[in-house]
């Protein structure tokens, strides 16, 4: 049996034993109040009997005085009627209450017939009322002499002998009743007594066989757990704890033994790792090693891109300068001034553009660009920037062409931003486009994405170079010798915008022709 099962057990057992003290001792006392009650009762009816015995002598009193005295005493007699009925009343009733209180059939045949007899009291003293009545009217008309032989043979000998005979029958009826009542109260007592204490050294005993019993199946294995607690202190982790039996104590003893063994085997791969602690540690510097050279690796590229800043601000303003120092040469003419000033805006223009260009990557880093998102039909943004692209395709003499396959997809983006990307794309295609060619744009769909494609034919990115086109101011070498243009910052900051939006580009270039395609995934 399960330790909770024998726990349960103890628990039913207490709570049967206090039940049965509780029901016994319950039985007992409401058989008390029972008697207690019917002695009441009992006792009641006796002093009602008493008192009908004294109204009716003085009932008799009241006729005898009538006879001697005259009228002047019927007042008393008419109170002495009205109590003596009230009596019969009173004890009417309480002999019916005791029927309606009593249990057995016995007790109620007993009660019937107290009742018999107090309704046969009754039609005795209703007879003496019209004897009376009759003996006044005897009196009334100067008959005295009949009217007292009238009282004395039908009403103080009648009361005498047959209402008292009734009167005392009444008392020791109820005297016999308290009497038993008493005896079966006293009894019930003793009975009690033996009862509440047959039950509470019955209960006693019972709690404590059972306590002992529950005892003994706890501290055996808590003693073993003990012992199997402080040898896994002392150290020695190959102990295992021995029980034979199948309660809640076998699964702790289980679970024990598998904590030790996992410590044993925890303890072994320690002192493994232990042993080979050197190796690990000269790993550790060997990766510390290779983090310091990526380090360096990475402060050199710091150092780069300072440079490579310094370079594309330095190009420019030495331009200017020279333009300015040879306007300040000798006298010119004003198409001279003019010419010359129109390449400083061209410098300025183009300066303006780069700072632009470092300061919105600068702000992307640092998360101070916001966005704001919101379904778009992407057909809508891609005919602003094709708009846009169409004006400067028109002064280098290139053709726009544009195809929409799916006019209706949607993504979640920020229309001014991915319109930028898409003009960043398109103008480097129009750029790279030889004068009188053609730049196919199409926006598409797949399953998941929308697709937007721009092509050109032009000299191809060389393929060392294609790595290197979304690095900042990469710039790659035209195989047409043609002039490079630009800072170098337009492609990074249209991956920048479309990672932002959570799509991809791409750039292919071969064979005289580069590609570059966004990758936007849909929304419904």
């Amino acid at each position: 049996m399960s330790i909770r099962n024998k726990i349960i057990a103890f628990q039913v057992i207490v709570a049967l034993l206090l039940l049965s003290t509780g029901g016994g001792t319950y039985f007992a006392i409401e058989r008390i109040d029972y008697y207690f009650d019917r002695s009441r009762l009992a006792r009641a009816q006796m002093d009602t009997v008493i008192r009908l015995s004294a109204h009716m002598n003085r009932y008799s009193e009241n006729i005898a005085e009538m006879l001697l005295l005259g009228r002047t005493e019927l007042d008393d007699f008419y109170v002495a009627r009205a109590s003596l009925e009230d009596s019969f009343d009173l004890l009417t009733d309480m002999v019916e209450e005791e029927i309606s209180f009593v249990r057995s059939s016995d007790e109620r045949d007993e009660e019937q017939e107290e009742l018999v007899r107090v309704r046969a009291m009754r039609e005795l003293y209703e007879s003496i009322d019209l004897t009376a009545e009759r003996l006044m009217v005897l009196r009334d008309s100067g008959r005295q002499a009949e009217a007292v032989a009238l009282f004395r043979d039908d009403i103080e000998n009648r009361m005498d002998e047959e209402l008292e005979r009734y009167i005392s029958a009444a008392i020791a009826d109820e005297t016999e009743e308290l009497e038993v009542i008493q005896t079966r109260t006293n009894q019930l007592e003793q009975q009690l007594t033996i009862l509440v204490i047959a039950i509470c050294f019955a209960a006693l005993g019972v709690s404590l066989v059972a306590g002992t019993m529950l005892t003994r199946a706890l501290t055996r294995p808590i003693r073993a757990l003990i012992s199997g607690a402080q040898a896994i202190g002392d150290g020695n982790l190959g102990y295992r704890i021995t029980y034979d039996r199948k309660d809640e104590f076998s699964d702790l003893a289980d679970q024990f033994n598998t904590t030790a063994a996992q410590l044993e085997a925890q303890r072994n791969q320690l002192l493994e790792v232990q042993s080979g602690l050197e190796t690990e540690i000269g790993q550790r510097i060997n990766q510390l090693e290779e983090a310091n050279s990526r380090l360096k690796k990475l402060d050199e590229m710091r150092m780069l891109f300072l440079a490579d800043i310094g370079h594309e601000l330095r190009t420019p303003l030495t331009v200017l300068r020279g333009e300015a120092e040879i306007v300040l040469r000798g006298n010119k003419v004003v198409e001279d001034y003019r010419e010359t000033l129109s390449r400083i805006v061209g410098l300025t223009g183009q300066m303006g553009r780069l700072i632009e260009d470092l300061l919105f990557l600068s702000r992307a880093e640092v998360g101070a660009i916001r966005f704001e998102m919101e379904p778009l039909v992407l057909r809508d943004v891609f005919e602003v920037a094709l708009g846009e692209a169409r004006v400067l395709a028109a002064e280098t003499g290139v053709l726009l062409q544009a195809t929409i396959d799916e006019p209706f997809c949607k993504v979640e983006g920020d229309a001014e931003r991915l319109t930028q990307a898409f003009l960043i794309v398109l103008d480097n295609a129009i750029k790279y486009s030889k004068r009188g060619a053609s730049v196919d744009v199409t926006l598409c769909s797949t399953r998941h994405d929308a697709v937007v494609s721009v092509r050109n034919a032009g000299a191809s990115i060389p393929a060392n170079d294609l790595p290197f086109v979304f690095h900042r101011f990469y710039r790659g070498h035209q195989s047409d010798n043609r002039p490079t243009v630009g800072s170098g910052l337009g492609l990074p900051i249209a991956k920048w915008i479309t990672d932002t939006h959570g799509g991809n580009i791409f750039l292919k270039s071969a064979d005289c022709e580069t590609v570059v395609t966004f990758r936007f995934p849909l929304i419904a």
